[in-house]
């Protein structure tokens, strides 16, 4: 197996783990606000989209190093990968939910688990294709962050859609008592 696919299952297997870990940051951190920017601050589907995000940047920072010679697309291959992740648990969700009317907990895990698998391939396959011109990867990265700072800012200003509302609570992103 070469150095690639060994990364690629290396990161199935860590971002899964990670995102498991960072659900549960911000009762750790005991409402931590800052903690708030980066892990579910309730169950709204927005706010646990940032667990395959932030697994996948941390992965991506320990990844890179390693592997970045002989690699291209790398920004692009990044971005594209987290929007599969977000994209697969969205559909999953809403489409399952939407047929059975109840949020099962199993199919959510799944539905995080096939994600990441989606994510990791999809940017495995992107790292073999021949070269993308500099803009297309420093416009990538460019979206990579900004989908980063879009998770922080309505983290605390979410609008008042079914994506961003906690089904427990009925409250949308941080509430003041947090």
């Amino acid at each position: 197996m070469n150095s690639l696919k060994r990364w690629r299952l290396a990161g199935i297997i860590t971002i899964t783990i990670l995102g498991f870990c960072l659900h549960y940051l911000f009762s750790w951190t005991d409402g931590s606000k800052i903690s708030g920017l980066f892990v579910p601050v309730n169950e709204s589907v927005w706010e646990h989209l940032k667990l395959g995000y932030w697994s996948v940047v941390l992965f991506s920072i320990v990844e890179y190093l390693p592997i970045k010679n002989g690699l291209n697309n790398y920004y692009f291959a990044k971005t594209v990968g987290i929007l599969s992740l977000e994209i697969t648990i969205v559909i999953i969700f809403y489409g399952y939910t939407f047929i059975v009317g109840k949020d099962i907990f199993l199919i959510d895990i799944l539905s995080y688990i096939l994600g990441v698998i989606s994510c990791q391939h999809l940017t495995y396959i992107i790292f073999k294709l021949e070269p993308f011109s500099m803009f297309i990867n420093r416009i990538s990265l460019a979206i990579f962050i900004s989908l980063g700072v879009l998770f922080g800012v309505l983290t605390y200003y979410p609008p008042h859609i079914a994506l961003f509302k906690d089904p427990n609570n009925k409250t949308y992103g941080i509430t003041k008592d947090k």
